[in-house]
């Protein structure tokens, strides 16, 4: 005889794809005509994008490009040039499954570059990055939840999971003329900017995400090639976009993650040299989980008071999104210079930032570097550069229970600095930390059950009672299991407080 199990079903996210693979870079560059000859080197950065990211039958495809950026100082030791080449890759992963559902999950990470001047105009440039990719679909999971049996005691415990409501991806266009101001003066090119993305308070309802944030975007550009004459500009965008989200609703928790897929910045000058407008062009991505939690009732052990049985136990997973974190930190950190004394700081910027998530005495904690990189101006009036590595860290309040996990994002603001010496500079950097932490717990429950050959438990039945002498506590499910009875009748018979001995002594259990 096999028993039916009462199960219940809750929807799941699962990753059938979530690995990396690293993309190369070799190239031999050759200097542009119109760029001036390499005196030296100050730094090149390989800075990868996303054009494209498609999934395909059990297929993903991800397109993009690489963009080289070399800064070097040209013989004249006063101007920083620019130098940039575009190196296009497609990287493919295996799903092993077809999805019409699928929502995958892009990310680039840059990983090393290495570039040196083989002549005034040849650059030989080494790198790599990685292509971070992960496939999520909506799945269905059971769990046992209940035996219906007279004959059948079952022990459960409560575990709280969540059921997933909704899951989308969305990408969407972002563009603005921007106007530096006429105090600024005119730009002539630009030979540095970036682009950060910061989420707000973003909304939920009746399958509508409301999505807020901003898009931080700072320039450094020439206004004058011939003298090297520098300036640069902060510009803050707005993000406001409806997302359609099935499922999702201001009852869920949302985990949402919103990257920068590509951007463009151009000067709006070909019709007038002295115009300030300057274009931005953009492509985000929005990824987006909805849940909402469900109680259960998982069954940890059970037994027959009348047969033998075959039970059969599993690990059983569950997930339960705890919380999504937003937690502004500030690190500080000092740049030395050696013996370049400073005159002026032309620039500072967070480069990259990589981050990692590791369990603590009290829970999670967010540890990254942030790479600062700064142009500065020596005692002669020649541009050079120095980069520092610093640390940064951050603890999740969410994530305090056992096995938590979470996906981190950080956004740095831009580092201020304050020239302590001729040959150091102290500098301070604010970061956003957006987390959604995970808590995950893994329970051997009972997944099956029939009887061993239909063989019948042999109970004594000459008393109505049988008398137990219980040590202090002990397990009122142990000794029911043993006298083939229940724990609500020896608590009943013992008026007993709770389901464990209090304190030595005799207990009567019912036959």
């Amino acid at each position: 005889m096999e028993y039916q199990l009462q199960r219940e079903s809750a929807g799941v996210c699962e990753a059938i794809l979530d690995t990396a693979s690293e993309q190369p870079v070799d190239l031999e560059l050759s200097l542009p005509d119109y760029c001036p000859d390499i005196e030296r080197i100050l730094k090149c950065r390989l800075a990868p994008s996303v054009s494209s990211t498609v999934v395909t039958g059990d297929r993903l495809d991800v397109d993009g490009s690489a963009l080289v950026t070399v800064w070097y100082l040209d013989s004249a030791k006063r101007n920083i040039r620019l130098c940039e080449h575009q190196v296009p890759f497609s990287a493919s992963f295996e799903l092993g499954e077809a999805s019409p559902d699928a929502v995958p999950a892009v990310r680039l990470r840059p990983g090393y570059v290495n570039c040196r001047a083989v002549g005034p105009r040849k650059l030989d440039i080494h790198g790599a990055f990685s292509v971070s990719a992960a496939v999520y679909v909506p799945s269905v999971r059971e769990y046992c939840t209940f035996i219906d049996a007279d004959d059948i005691q079952q022990q459960r415990s409560p575990v709280t999971v969540s059921c997933l409501r909704g899951m989308a991806r969305r990408q969407f266009s972002v563009s603005e003329v921007l106007d530096i101001g006429k105090g600024k003066g005119s730009p002539e090119s630009i030979l540095r900017y970036e682009l950060i993305y910061t989420p707000g308070d973003s909304r939920a309802i009746d399958d509508k995400l409301m999505l807020r944030g901003e898009l931080t975007l700072r320039v450094l550009y020439v206004t004058d090639i011939e003298s090297g004459a520098r300036d640069n500009m902060s510009f803050s965008i707005p993000v406001s976009q409806v997302i359609d989200v099935p499922g999702i609703s201001d009852s869920t928790i949302n985990d949402i993650s919103v990257s920068v897929m590509n951007s463009d910045v151009m000067l709006k000058s070909e019709f007038d040299e002295n115009s300030t407008l300057i274009s931005l062009d953009a492509r985000l991505c929005a990824v987006v989980f909805a849940y909402s939690d469900s109680e259960l009732m998982l069954i940890d052990d059970a037994y027959s008071t009348d047969y033998e049985l075959d039970i059969t136990k599993e690990a059983v997973k569950t997930t339960r999104l705890a919380g999504v974190e937003n937690i502004s930190v500030s690190a500080r950190d000092e740049i030395k210079t050696g013996d370049r004394p400073i005159t002026r700081v032309i620039d500072l910027w967070c480069d990259a930032v990589t981050s990692v998530c590791t369990p603590s005495a009290e829970g999670l904690e967010i540890k990254g570097k942030m790479n600062i990189v700064l142009f500065a101006l020596d005692s002669d009036g020649i541009p050079f550069c120095c980069e520092k590595a610093v640390d940064i860290s951050a603890a999740l309040p969410s994530g305090s229970a056992a096995g938590c996990s979470a996906k981190a994002e950080i956004s740095v603001c831009s580092p201020s600095f304050r020239i302590t010496g001729d040959n150091s500079i102290e500098i301070k950097a604010d970061a956003l930390i957006t987390a959604a932490v995970y808590e995950n717990k893994t329970m051997r429950c009972i997944t099956s059950m029939e009887v061993c050959g239909d063989r019948k438990k042999q109970r004594d039945t000459a008393a109505a009672l049988t008398i137990y002498y219980a040590e202090e506590g002990e397990s009122l499910w142990d000794i029911a299991r043993r006298y083939c009875t229940s724990t609500e009748a020896i608590i009943a018979e013992n008026s007993l407080p709770q389901d464990a001995v209090c304190k030595s002594g005799m207990l009567l259990i019912p036959m």
